[in-house]
Protein backbone atom coordinates (compact mmCIF):
# COMPACT_ATOMS: atom_id res chain seq x y z
CA UNK A 1 0.00 0.00 0.00
CA UNK A 2 1.18 3.43 -0.63
CA UNK A 3 1.72 5.72 1.76
CA UNK A 4 0.46 9.58 2.26
CA UNK A 5 2.61 12.24 0.87
CA UNK A 6 5.52 13.01 3.46
CA UNK A 7 4.85 16.97 3.34
CA UNK A 8 1.12 15.57 5.38
CA UNK A 9 3.17 15.16 8.15
CA UNK A 10 3.50 18.81 8.61
CA UNK A 11 -0.43 18.88 9.28
CA UNK A 12 -0.93 20.59 12.59
CA UNK A 13 -3.62 18.97 14.95
CA UNK A 14 -5.29 21.72 16.71
CA UNK A 15 -7.11 19.66 19.61
CA UNK A 16 -3.09 19.26 20.65
CA UNK A 17 -2.21 22.43 21.05
CA UNK A 18 -1.17 23.06 24.66
CA UNK A 19 -1.86 27.20 25.19
CA UNK A 20 -3.82 29.26 22.94
CA UNK A 21 -2.35 30.67 19.31
CA UNK A 22 -2.58 33.57 17.48
CA UNK A 23 -0.77 34.11 14.36
CA UNK A 24 -1.14 36.36 10.88
CA UNK A 25 -1.07 35.31 7.27
CA UNK A 26 -2.27 36.78 3.69
CA UNK A 27 -5.47 34.00 3.32
CA UNK A 28 -7.02 31.86 6.11
CA UNK A 29 -9.16 29.08 3.80
CA UNK A 30 -12.04 27.36 5.96
CA UNK A 31 -12.18 23.91 4.52
CA UNK A 32 -9.91 21.42 2.65
CA UNK A 33 -12.17 19.97 0.13
CA UNK A 34 -12.32 20.59 -3.49
CA UNK A 35 -12.90 24.16 -3.11
CA UNK A 36 -10.42 24.91 -0.76
CA UNK A 37 -7.38 23.30 -1.34
CA UNK A 38 -7.42 24.04 -4.52
CA UNK A 39 -7.46 27.72 -3.85
CA UNK A 40 -4.70 27.03 -1.39
CA UNK A 41 -2.43 25.04 -3.33
CA UNK A 42 -2.62 27.42 -6.22
CA UNK A 43 -2.50 30.28 -4.04
CA UNK A 44 0.62 28.91 -2.07
CA UNK A 45 2.31 28.68 -4.93
CA UNK A 46 1.97 32.37 -6.30
CA UNK A 47 4.00 33.21 -2.80
CA UNK A 48 0.80 33.78 -0.96
CA UNK A 49 1.10 32.97 2.85
CA UNK A 50 -1.85 30.81 3.34
CA UNK A 51 -3.40 28.72 6.21
CA UNK A 52 -6.04 26.00 5.85
CA UNK A 53 -8.39 25.11 8.78
CA UNK A 54 -10.55 21.86 8.65
CA UNK A 55 -12.80 21.25 11.16
CA UNK A 56 -12.22 17.06 10.38
CA UNK A 57 -9.21 15.21 11.30
CA UNK A 58 -6.23 13.36 9.09
CA UNK A 59 -6.53 9.79 8.92
CA UNK A 60 -3.37 8.45 8.13
CA UNK A 61 -4.68 5.30 6.45
CA UNK A 62 -7.91 3.75 5.19
CA UNK A 63 -8.18 0.27 6.95
CA UNK A 64 -11.67 0.05 7.79
CA UNK A 65 -14.91 -1.63 6.79
CA UNK A 66 -17.16 0.72 5.45
CA UNK A 67 -19.57 0.75 8.37
CA UNK A 68 -16.26 1.87 10.44
CA UNK A 69 -15.92 4.30 8.06
CA UNK A 70 -18.73 5.98 8.19
CA UNK A 71 -17.76 6.60 11.65
CA UNK A 72 -13.96 8.36 11.39
CA UNK A 73 -14.55 9.90 7.37
CA UNK A 74 -18.13 11.45 7.26
CA UNK A 75 -19.93 14.17 9.18
CA UNK A 76 -22.49 12.68 11.57
CA UNK A 77 -21.55 9.39 10.84
CA UNK A 78 -23.35 9.47 7.07
CA UNK A 79 -26.68 10.69 8.72
CA UNK A 80 -26.75 14.44 7.56
CA UNK A 81 -30.16 14.76 6.04
CA UNK A 82 -32.49 17.00 4.45
CA UNK A 83 -36.35 16.97 5.59
CA UNK A 84 -39.26 17.29 3.60
CA UNK A 85 -41.82 15.62 1.86
CA UNK A 86 -38.83 12.43 2.00
CA UNK A 87 -35.82 12.46 4.31
CA UNK A 88 -33.09 12.50 2.17
CA UNK A 89 -29.68 11.42 3.78
CA UNK A 90 -26.93 13.67 1.83
CA UNK A 91 -23.63 12.34 2.84
CA UNK A 92 -20.71 14.54 3.66
CA UNK A 93 -16.99 14.09 4.45
CA UNK A 94 -15.49 15.28 7.75
CA UNK A 95 -11.88 14.77 7.27
CA UNK A 96 -8.91 16.58 5.96
CA UNK A 97 -9.66 15.99 2.27
CA UNK A 98 -13.37 17.12 2.52
CA UNK A 99 -16.19 15.00 0.74
CA UNK A 100 -13.30 14.04 -1.91
CA UNK A 101 -12.47 11.65 0.45
CA UNK A 102 -15.43 9.84 0.37
CA UNK A 103 -16.83 9.98 -3.27
CA UNK A 104 -16.14 7.90 -6.13
CA UNK A 105 -13.40 9.57 -8.22
CA UNK A 106 -15.82 10.35 -10.56
CA UNK A 107 -14.66 13.55 -12.97
CA UNK A 108 -17.19 15.64 -15.31
CA UNK A 109 -15.83 18.58 -16.56
CA UNK A 110 -19.02 21.10 -16.54
CA UNK A 111 -21.58 20.51 -19.18
CA UNK A 112 -21.16 23.43 -21.71
CA UNK A 113 -25.22 23.69 -21.99
CA UNK A 114 -25.34 24.56 -18.03
CA UNK A 115 -22.27 26.69 -18.69
CA UNK A 116 -24.25 28.67 -21.48
CA UNK A 117 -27.54 28.50 -19.52
CA UNK A 118 -25.69 30.68 -16.39
CA UNK A 119 -24.19 33.11 -19.08
CA UNK A 120 -27.42 33.78 -20.85
CA UNK A 121 -30.31 33.17 -18.10
CA UNK A 122 -27.96 34.62 -14.92
CA UNK A 123 -26.29 37.05 -16.76
CA UNK A 124 -22.85 35.38 -15.62
CA UNK A 125 -20.68 36.29 -18.63
CA UNK A 126 -17.88 36.58 -16.46
CA UNK A 127 -17.57 32.99 -16.17
CA UNK A 128 -15.77 32.70 -19.68
CA UNK A 129 -15.05 29.69 -21.41
CA UNK A 130 -11.66 29.60 -22.42
CA UNK A 131 -10.91 30.49 -18.51
CA UNK A 132 -12.77 27.35 -17.60
CA UNK A 133 -11.42 25.14 -19.87
CA UNK A 134 -7.65 25.99 -18.90
CA UNK A 135 -8.84 25.35 -15.60
CA UNK A 136 -10.24 21.34 -16.71
CA UNK A 137 -7.20 20.94 -18.79
CA UNK A 138 -4.47 21.62 -15.97
CA UNK A 139 -6.79 20.08 -12.51
CA UNK A 140 -7.40 16.44 -15.06
CA UNK A 141 -3.32 17.00 -16.07
CA UNK A 142 -2.62 17.16 -12.29
CA UNK A 143 -5.04 14.70 -10.93
CA UNK A 144 -4.37 11.80 -13.90
CA UNK A 145 -7.77 11.93 -14.82
CA UNK A 146 -8.73 8.91 -17.18
CA UNK A 147 -11.09 6.24 -18.25
CA UNK A 148 -11.75 3.74 -15.60
CA UNK A 149 -10.48 0.93 -16.25
CA UNK A 150 -12.71 -2.22 -17.73
CA UNK A 151 -10.13 -4.88 -15.76
CA UNK A 152 -10.61 -3.08 -12.36
CA UNK A 153 -14.56 -2.80 -12.62
CA UNK A 154 -16.75 -4.74 -10.66
CA UNK A 155 -18.64 -6.79 -12.58
CA UNK A 156 -21.71 -5.40 -11.83
CA UNK A 157 -20.83 -2.20 -13.88
CA UNK A 158 -19.16 -4.53 -16.84
CA UNK A 159 -22.54 -7.00 -17.07
CA UNK A 160 -24.41 -3.90 -17.26
CA UNK A 161 -22.12 -2.65 -20.05
CA UNK A 162 -22.66 -5.53 -21.97
CA UNK A 163 -26.92 -5.31 -21.23
CA UNK A 164 -26.83 -1.66 -22.41
CA UNK A 165 -24.93 -2.50 -25.25
CA UNK A 166 -27.43 -5.62 -26.31
CA UNK A 167 -30.15 -2.85 -26.54
CA UNK A 168 -27.84 -0.36 -28.56
CA UNK A 169 -27.28 1.38 -25.88
CA UNK A 170 -24.05 3.74 -25.54
CA UNK A 171 -22.15 3.27 -22.67
CA UNK A 172 -18.56 3.97 -21.47
CA UNK A 173 -15.98 4.54 -18.72
CA UNK A 174 -16.21 6.91 -16.45
CA UNK A 175 -13.03 9.67 -16.39
CA UNK A 176 -12.00 9.43 -12.58
CA UNK A 177 -8.67 10.85 -10.68
CA UNK A 178 -7.07 7.59 -9.67
CA UNK A 179 -3.78 6.33 -10.52
CA UNK A 180 -2.54 2.66 -10.09
CA UNK A 181 -6.31 1.59 -9.28
CA UNK A 182 -6.45 -1.46 -8.37
CA UNK A 183 -10.01 -2.21 -7.77
CA UNK A 184 -10.25 -2.28 -3.55
CA UNK A 185 -14.06 -0.73 -3.87
CA UNK A 186 -13.45 1.09 -0.94
CA UNK A 187 -13.85 4.56 -3.07
CA UNK A 188 -16.46 6.04 -0.84
CA UNK A 189 -15.01 5.01 2.44
CA UNK A 190 -11.72 6.39 2.16
CA UNK A 191 -9.48 4.61 -0.79
CA UNK A 192 -7.19 1.75 0.64
CA UNK A 193 -4.29 2.03 -1.96
CA UNK A 194 -4.51 6.27 -2.02
CA UNK A 195 -4.84 5.40 -5.64
CA UNK A 196 -8.15 7.79 -5.59
CA UNK A 197 -6.63 11.57 -6.22
CA UNK A 198 -8.86 13.37 -3.70
CA UNK A 199 -7.33 16.27 -2.27
CA UNK A 200 -5.16 15.00 0.69
CA UNK A 201 -3.24 12.58 -1.62
CA UNK A 202 -2.96 15.72 -4.46
CA UNK A 203 -3.79 19.17 -4.06
CA UNK A 204 -2.96 19.57 -0.30
CA UNK A 205 0.61 18.01 -0.03
CA UNK A 206 1.57 20.51 -3.16
CA UNK A 207 0.10 22.92 -0.66
CA UNK A 208 2.31 22.33 2.38
CA UNK A 209 5.51 22.05 0.05
CA UNK A 210 4.69 25.33 -0.96
CA UNK A 211 4.66 27.03 2.01
CA UNK A 212 0.48 26.62 3.29
CA UNK A 213 0.19 25.70 7.12
CA UNK A 214 -2.91 22.98 7.91
CA UNK A 215 -4.60 22.85 11.39
CA UNK A 216 -7.02 20.04 11.67
CA UNK A 217 -9.87 19.23 14.41
CA UNK A 218 -10.64 23.45 14.75
CA UNK A 219 -14.27 24.35 14.35
CA UNK A 220 -14.71 28.13 13.07
CA UNK A 221 -16.46 29.50 16.23
CA UNK A 222 -16.25 33.18 14.93
CA UNK A 223 -15.57 35.43 11.93
CA UNK A 224 -13.82 38.68 12.38
CA UNK A 225 -14.42 41.66 11.42
CA UNK A 226 -11.98 44.90 11.33
CA UNK A 227 -12.83 47.45 14.83
CA UNK A 228 -14.13 50.36 12.82
CA UNK A 229 -15.40 48.09 9.93
CA UNK A 230 -17.86 45.86 10.43
CA UNK A 231 -18.55 45.03 6.74
CA UNK A 232 -14.55 44.14 6.70
CA UNK A 233 -12.82 40.84 7.75
CA UNK A 234 -9.74 40.43 9.22
CA UNK A 235 -9.63 37.03 10.43
CA UNK A 236 -11.50 34.35 12.04
CA UNK A 237 -11.65 32.33 15.88
CA UNK A 238 -11.43 28.62 16.04
CA UNK A 239 -11.91 26.06 19.07
CA UNK A 240 -8.91 23.94 19.11
CA UNK A 241 -9.63 21.18 21.75
CA UNK A 242 -9.33 23.26 25.18
CA UNK A 243 -7.58 25.91 23.47
CA UNK A 244 -8.16 29.05 20.54
CA UNK A 245 -7.03 29.66 17.49
CA UNK A 246 -7.33 32.96 16.42
CA UNK A 247 -6.07 33.49 12.95
CA UNK A 248 -5.16 37.14 11.53
CA UNK A 249 -5.82 37.75 7.54
CA UNK A 250 -7.31 40.54 5.11
CA UNK A 251 -8.71 37.89 2.70
CA UNK A 252 -10.92 34.62 4.53
CA UNK A 253 -12.20 32.23 1.78
CA UNK A 254 -15.25 29.86 3.59
CA UNK A 255 -14.53 26.66 1.27
CA UNK A 256 -16.68 24.38 4.39
CA UNK A 257 -19.56 22.84 1.70
CA UNK A 258 -22.52 23.85 0.75
CA UNK A 259 -24.84 23.23 3.68
CA UNK A 260 -21.54 24.68 6.17
CA UNK A 261 -21.03 27.23 4.85
CA UNK A 262 -24.17 29.01 4.61
CA UNK A 263 -24.52 28.31 8.50
CA UNK A 264 -21.45 30.24 9.00
CA UNK A 265 -22.50 33.26 7.41
CA UNK A 266 -25.95 33.56 9.05
CA UNK A 267 -24.30 32.69 12.68
CA UNK A 268 -22.17 35.44 12.10
CA UNK A 269 -24.45 37.80 10.97
CA UNK A 270 -23.36 38.18 7.72
CA UNK A 271 -25.64 38.65 4.31
CA UNK A 272 -28.36 37.73 6.81
CA UNK A 273 -30.82 40.39 4.67
CA UNK A 274 -30.00 38.84 1.64
CA UNK A 275 -32.83 37.01 0.02
CA UNK A 276 -30.80 33.78 -1.05
CA UNK A 277 -28.71 33.12 2.04
CA UNK A 278 -29.44 29.00 2.63
CA UNK A 279 -31.73 28.77 -0.44
CA UNK A 280 -31.88 27.56 -3.62
CA UNK A 281 -30.82 24.26 -2.71
CA UNK A 282 -30.22 21.12 -5.04
CA UNK A 283 -28.80 18.02 -4.57
CA UNK A 284 -28.82 15.38 -7.58
CA UNK A 285 -31.90 13.19 -5.67
CA UNK A 286 -30.11 9.26 -6.64
CA UNK A 287 -31.37 5.76 -5.65
CA UNK A 288 -30.26 2.43 -7.47
CA UNK A 289 -31.92 -0.88 -8.40
CA UNK A 290 -30.40 -4.27 -6.88
CA UNK A 291 -31.03 -7.16 -9.31
CA UNK A 292 -30.33 -11.16 -9.12
CA UNK A 293 -28.60 -12.84 -11.32
CA UNK A 294 -27.91 -16.58 -11.64
CA UNK A 295 -23.97 -15.95 -12.56
CA UNK A 296 -21.85 -14.90 -9.54
CA UNK A 297 -20.67 -11.20 -9.16
CA UNK A 298 -19.36 -10.25 -6.06
CA UNK A 299 -19.75 -6.62 -7.21
CA UNK A 300 -18.38 -5.39 -4.27
CA UNK A 301 -14.94 -6.43 -5.68
CA UNK A 302 -13.24 -4.04 -8.15
CA UNK A 303 -14.27 -0.30 -8.41
CA UNK A 304 -18.13 0.10 -7.97
CA UNK A 305 -19.01 3.47 -9.91
CA UNK A 306 -16.87 2.99 -12.91
CA UNK A 307 -19.77 3.27 -15.54
CA UNK A 308 -22.24 5.58 -17.46
CA UNK A 309 -24.91 5.78 -19.80
CA UNK A 310 -26.21 9.25 -20.58
CA UNK A 311 -29.02 8.47 -23.60
CA UNK A 312 -31.62 10.23 -21.21
CA UNK A 313 -29.32 13.10 -19.96
CA UNK A 314 -31.51 15.67 -21.76
CA UNK A 315 -34.47 14.56 -19.83
CA UNK A 316 -32.36 15.10 -16.63
CA UNK A 317 -31.37 11.38 -15.70
CA UNK A 318 -27.77 10.32 -15.35
CA UNK A 319 -27.16 6.58 -15.24
CA UNK A 320 -23.78 5.74 -13.10
CA UNK A 321 -22.42 2.19 -11.89
CA UNK A 322 -22.77 1.96 -8.11
CA UNK A 323 -22.07 -0.73 -5.42
CA UNK A 324 -22.80 -0.82 -1.72
CA UNK A 325 -20.59 -3.14 0.42
CA UNK A 326 -22.45 -5.71 1.88
CA UNK A 327 -21.99 -4.58 5.64
CA UNK A 328 -24.04 -1.78 4.62
CA UNK A 329 -26.61 -2.79 2.29
CA UNK A 330 -29.12 -3.59 5.08
CA UNK A 331 -29.27 0.32 5.52
CA UNK A 332 -30.69 0.93 2.00
CA UNK A 333 -32.62 -2.27 1.55
CA UNK A 334 -36.42 -2.45 1.02
CA UNK A 335 -37.15 -5.29 2.81
CA UNK A 336 -36.80 -6.78 6.58
CA UNK A 337 -36.47 -9.92 8.38
CA UNK A 338 -36.63 -13.21 6.01
CA UNK A 339 -36.90 -11.01 2.95
CA UNK A 340 -33.51 -9.51 3.62
CA UNK A 341 -31.92 -12.48 5.16
CA UNK A 342 -32.66 -14.31 1.96
CA UNK A 343 -31.57 -11.22 -0.31
CA UNK A 344 -28.12 -11.30 1.97
CA UNK A 345 -28.17 -15.06 1.20
CA UNK A 346 -28.24 -14.29 -2.38
CA UNK A 347 -25.90 -11.19 -2.54
CA UNK A 348 -23.03 -12.25 -4.86
CA UNK A 349 -25.24 -12.72 -7.66
CA UNK A 350 -26.84 -9.20 -7.13
CA UNK A 351 -26.14 -6.40 -9.77
CA UNK A 352 -26.49 -2.71 -8.67
CA UNK A 353 -26.92 -0.16 -10.92
CA UNK A 354 -28.10 3.82 -9.64
CA UNK A 355 -28.75 7.09 -11.54
CA UNK A 356 -28.98 10.78 -10.45
CA UNK A 357 -31.65 13.54 -11.48
CA UNK A 358 -31.30 17.23 -12.26
CA UNK A 359 -33.29 18.27 -10.18
CA UNK A 360 -36.20 20.91 -10.77
CA UNK A 361 -36.31 21.30 -6.65
CA UNK A 362 -35.38 23.28 -4.45
CA UNK A 363 -34.30 23.24 -0.84
CA UNK A 364 -33.69 25.72 1.95
CA UNK A 365 -31.74 26.34 5.79
CA UNK A 366 -34.21 27.26 8.28
CA UNK A 367 -33.35 28.03 11.79
CA UNK A 368 -35.70 26.76 14.41
CA UNK A 369 -35.79 26.69 18.18
CA UNK A 370 -33.40 23.98 19.51
CA UNK A 371 -32.99 22.62 16.26
CA UNK A 372 -30.67 25.16 15.25
CA UNK A 373 -30.28 25.30 11.24
CA UNK A 374 -31.93 22.46 9.39
CA UNK A 375 -32.34 21.91 5.71
CA UNK A 376 -35.58 21.39 3.85
CA UNK A 377 -36.19 19.99 0.60
CA UNK A 378 -39.01 18.57 -0.83
CA UNK A 379 -38.69 16.50 -4.64
CA UNK A 380 -41.19 17.99 -6.93
CA UNK A 381 -43.85 15.93 -9.39
CA UNK A 382 -41.39 16.80 -12.27
CA UNK A 383 -38.13 15.12 -10.05
CA UNK A 384 -40.76 12.16 -8.60
CA UNK A 385 -41.73 11.39 -12.76
CA UNK A 386 -37.61 11.80 -13.71
CA UNK A 387 -36.92 9.15 -11.18
CA UNK A 388 -39.63 6.99 -11.87
CA UNK A 389 -38.59 7.12 -15.65
CA UNK A 390 -35.12 5.95 -14.35
CA UNK A 391 -36.40 2.86 -12.44
CA UNK A 392 -38.83 1.71 -15.23
CA UNK A 393 -35.77 1.91 -17.93
CA UNK A 394 -33.38 0.20 -16.01
CA UNK A 395 -35.94 -2.15 -14.60
CA UNK A 396 -37.00 -3.34 -18.40
CA UNK A 397 -32.84 -3.16 -19.26
CA UNK A 398 -32.25 -5.60 -16.25
CA UNK A 399 -35.43 -8.13 -16.92
CA UNK A 400 -34.33 -8.57 -20.57
CA UNK A 401 -31.02 -8.82 -20.09
CA UNK A 402 -31.49 -12.07 -17.67
CA UNK A 403 -32.40 -10.82 -14.48
CA UNK A 404 -34.31 -12.81 -12.33
CA UNK A 405 -35.96 -10.30 -10.08
CA UNK A 406 -35.32 -6.94 -9.88
CA UNK A 407 -35.53 -4.74 -6.54
CA UNK A 408 -36.77 -1.43 -6.56
CA UNK A 409 -36.11 1.55 -4.21
CA UNK A 410 -39.92 2.16 -3.66
CA UNK A 411 -41.23 0.74 -0.54
CA UNK A 412 -44.59 -1.25 0.25
CA UNK A 413 -45.61 -1.38 -3.46
CA UNK A 414 -44.00 -3.87 -6.17
CA UNK A 415 -40.62 -2.85 -4.57
CA UNK A 416 -40.02 -6.51 -6.07
CA UNK A 417 -40.32 -7.02 -10.18
CA UNK A 418 -40.25 -10.18 -12.09
CA UNK A 419 -41.52 -9.94 -15.43
CA UNK A 420 -41.52 -6.74 -18.06
CA UNK A 421 -45.42 -6.98 -17.12
CA UNK A 422 -44.87 -5.94 -13.33
CA UNK A 423 -42.83 -3.09 -14.84
CA UNK A 424 -45.66 -1.92 -16.97
CA UNK A 425 -47.95 -1.93 -13.67
CA UNK A 426 -45.53 -0.20 -11.51
CA UNK A 427 -45.19 2.54 -14.36
CA UNK A 428 -48.66 2.48 -13.94
CA UNK A 429 -48.42 3.31 -10.22
CA UNK A 430 -48.61 6.76 -8.55
CA UNK A 431 -46.67 6.87 -5.26
CA UNK A 432 -45.36 9.63 -3.44
CA UNK A 433 -41.49 10.75 -2.23
CA UNK A 434 -41.41 8.94 0.77
CA UNK A 435 -42.71 5.80 -0.69
CA UNK A 436 -38.64 5.50 -1.89
CA UNK A 437 -34.92 5.54 -0.61
CA UNK A 438 -33.66 8.50 -2.16
CA UNK A 439 -29.95 9.78 -1.34
CA UNK A 440 -28.04 12.68 -2.32
CA UNK A 441 -24.55 13.16 -2.96
CA UNK A 442 -23.97 16.75 -4.30
CA UNK A 443 -25.56 19.49 -2.52
CA UNK A 444 -24.85 22.44 -4.62
CA UNK A 445 -26.52 26.46 -4.56
CA UNK A 446 -27.13 27.74 -0.87
CA UNK A 447 -24.99 30.79 -1.68
CA UNK A 448 -25.41 31.03 -5.72
CA UNK A 449 -23.13 33.40 -7.80
CA UNK A 450 -24.94 36.55 -8.90
CA UNK A 451 -24.83 40.06 -10.72
CA UNK A 452 -25.80 41.57 -8.02
CA UNK A 453 -27.35 40.91 -4.14
CA UNK A 454 -30.64 41.27 -5.79
CA UNK A 455 -29.80 37.70 -7.75
CA UNK A 456 -26.95 35.95 -5.53
CA UNK A 457 -25.04 35.81 -2.30
CA UNK A 458 -21.49 36.65 -3.69
CA UNK A 459 -20.50 37.97 -6.93
CA UNK A 460 -18.77 37.13 -10.20
CA UNK A 461 -15.42 37.21 -8.04
CA UNK A 462 -16.77 35.34 -5.15
CA UNK A 463 -17.09 37.93 -2.79
CA UNK A 464 -19.82 38.15 -0.70
CA UNK A 465 -22.21 41.13 -1.24
CA UNK A 466 -21.74 43.26 1.49
CA UNK A 467 -18.53 41.83 2.99
CA UNK A 468 -15.30 43.13 1.87
CA UNK A 469 -12.56 40.26 1.91
CA UNK A 470 -14.94 37.24 2.12
CA UNK A 471 -15.03 34.66 -0.82
CA UNK A 472 -16.68 31.84 -1.07
CA UNK A 473 -15.32 28.64 -3.04
CA UNK A 474 -17.32 25.22 -2.81
CA UNK A 475 -20.85 23.63 -4.34
CA UNK A 476 -22.99 26.60 -2.40
CA UNK A 477 -22.25 29.33 -5.18
CA UNK A 478 -23.13 26.94 -7.64
CA UNK A 479 -26.16 28.76 -9.37
CA UNK A 480 -28.13 25.28 -10.79
CA UNK A 481 -27.93 21.94 -10.53
CA UNK A 482 -25.43 20.81 -12.82
CA UNK A 483 -26.72 17.10 -14.19
CA UNK A 484 -23.47 15.39 -13.53
CA UNK A 485 -20.57 15.04 -10.35
CA UNK A 486 -19.63 18.26 -9.29
CA UNK A 487 -16.11 18.35 -7.54
CA UNK A 488 -14.75 19.02 -11.20
CA UNK A 489 -16.76 22.28 -11.64
CA UNK A 490 -15.68 22.93 -7.97
CA UNK A 491 -11.92 22.92 -8.64
CA UNK A 492 -12.46 24.84 -11.80
CA UNK A 493 -14.01 28.01 -10.01
CA UNK A 494 -11.92 27.35 -7.15
CA UNK A 495 -8.77 27.62 -9.67
CA UNK A 496 -10.42 30.98 -10.86
CA UNK A 497 -10.79 32.43 -7.46
CA UNK A 498 -7.41 32.21 -7.03
CA UNK A 499 -6.91 33.59 -10.37
CA UNK A 500 -8.69 36.58 -9.39
CA UNK A 501 -6.94 37.09 -5.94
CA UNK A 502 -3.40 37.08 -7.55
CA UNK A 503 -4.71 40.01 -10.08
CA UNK A 504 -6.53 41.75 -7.19
CA UNK A 505 -3.09 42.12 -5.12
Amino acid sequence: MNSPNEALLAVRDATQLQKDLAESYDVIVVGSGAGGAVVAKELAERGVRVVIVEQGGWHRQHRDLPSEALQRLYQTSGFTMTIGNTVIPVPLGRCLGGTTVINSGTCFRLPPVILKQWREQRGLTELGDEELTHAFDRIEKFLHVAPADFKFMSRSNTLMQELFAKEGIWGAPLQRNAIGCSGCGMCCYGCTHFAKQSMDVSYLPCAIRSGAVVYTGAQVTRILSEPNNPHRVCGIMAKAGKHTLQLRAKTVILAAGTLATPQLLRKHRIARKNPHLGKHLTLHPATKLFAEFDEEISGWEGTGQAHFVDVLKDEGILFEGIFVPPDLVGMTFPFSGEKLSAFMRHYSRIVSYGFLISDSSEGRMLSLPFLNNIFTYSLSETDLTRIKKAITFLARILLKGGAKRVITPVHHRLSELTSLADVEQFNQLTFRASDMEILAFHPLGTCRIGRSAAEGVCDQNHQVFGTEGLFLCDGSILPSSLGVNPQMTIMALAMRLANRLVEKN
